[in-house]
């Protein structure tokens, strides 16, 4: 339908003081389902190729702000019947409804929760695209305020975006890369990029000092590191009659070896501990001021501690995550309160920290 979206470029509300429009943006890739997060808006400013525009870079943070602050789903509907059909009185259902949107490196993403319905039009490859309607400034450049809606469509304005049926094999590693290295679900490619040259570069620099080490300790570069720990400390400390006879540089080099080990060792687990530990507090799953102890506990015992993780429920979920902020005359939250005595920290020391925290946000 190739003037679906003339009439939303100029619809004015008069109880608004933004104008209504749209523009149709193609679905994420999907392979064989239907997605559960679209791509609403790009992360840069852009216009139609009908023209329309230009529109300002968006700004996600705020649009997010202003979803959780309405409080309410936006309808995913067919071919804008919602504007169309629905407003001349005939049927307009959602095919599905935007629960969360989200502020990411590439755009606003919105997840989707479809109906029965709609998850069947999407995986048969009825649609293609999706059309978001939203606020804008009367005034060039456009300023986008709010997504109101989004519906399918097979009328791409901005045909330079994968379509919906564009399959993308690379999102299941995406998201293998995500959990390997410690990343939010939120992490774009950009951020996965980085933090694999972040891990190659320490990578690298581990397997220079093990190579050093076993040439030292007289074994073969592959030998494991069980292996490697096992033929350094066989050569011990001499004993002052083996010191008389054999060279003293390598009795200096082997107790700097059994040092570097041991470096290496606390580094690799402070290096896990911390992503571990900082991808928990991001979830919002630990609050700041457990950061260190939590490091701490996690640096001796991992799989315990990402144990507990994994069973914690956001505290960021649905904005305060339903966490009462202190009242007066307290330091923290009740909520607070109570994830401190679950992880075992003093009431005192934890709210000097919490204390310490607030005074630098402020």
């Amino acid at each position: 339908m190739a003037g679906m979206n003339g009439p939303f470029a100029t619809w004015h509300f008069p109880a608004m003081s933004n104008m209504l429009g749209t523009h149709t943006l193609a679905l994420n890739a999907a392979g064989a389902d239907a997605p559960e997060w679209l791509q609403l808006l790009p992360a840069t400013s852009f216009a139609g190729a009908d023209g329309r525009g230009p529109y300002e870079a968006p700004d996600a943070g705020a649009l997010v702000s202003r979803f959780q602050a309405a409080g309410r789903r936006l309808p995913v509907d067919e071919n804008h019947s919602i504007d169309l059909a629905g407003k001349a009185g005939h049927p307009s259902p959602a095919r599905g409804w935007i629960v969360e949107l989200q502020a990411r490196g590439d755009g606003l993403w919105g997840k989707v929760e479809w109906t029965e319905t709609g998850r069947a039009l999407v995986k048969g490859k009825d649609y293609g695209f999706i059309s978001p309607v939203f606020l804008h400034s009367r005034s060039k450049p456009y300023r986008i305020s709010g997504i109101e809606r989004v519906a399918l469509t097979n009328d791409p304005n901005l045909p330079f975006l994968k379509s919906l049926h564009t399959r993308n094999e690379d999102q299941p590693m995406l998201e293998e890369l995500r959990k390997a290295l410690g990343l939010p679900e939120t992490a774009d490619e950009a951020a996965i990029v980085d933090a694999v040259k972040a891990a190659h570069s320490a990578s690298s620099g581990h397997a220079a000092t093990i190579a050093r080490i076993a040439e030292a300790a007289g074994v073969a570069k592959e030998t494991g590191a069980d292996d490697l720990v096992k033929a350094v400390q066989s050569r011990g400390t001499p004993s002052p009659s083996a010191a008389e006879t054999e060279n003293a540089d390598l009795k200096a080099q082997i107790v700097s070896l059994q040092s570097q080990i041991s470096t290496l060792a606390t580094s690799t687990a402070r290096e896990k501990a911390e992503a571990a530990i900082d991808g928990a507090i991001q979830a919002g799953k630990i609050v700041p001021a457990l950061r260190d102890h939590m490091i701490a506990r996690h640096m001796k015992a991992p799989a315990e501690v990402e144990t507990e993780i994994k069973h914690l429920v956001s505290l960021n979920a649905g904005g305060l995550g339903g966490r009462k902020v202190p009242e007066s005359g307290q330091v923290i939250a009740a909520e607070e309160d109570q994830v401190r005595s679950m992880m075992g920290v003093e009431e005192k020391a934890y709210a000097e920290t919490a204390k310490a925290l607030n005074g630098k946000d402020q």
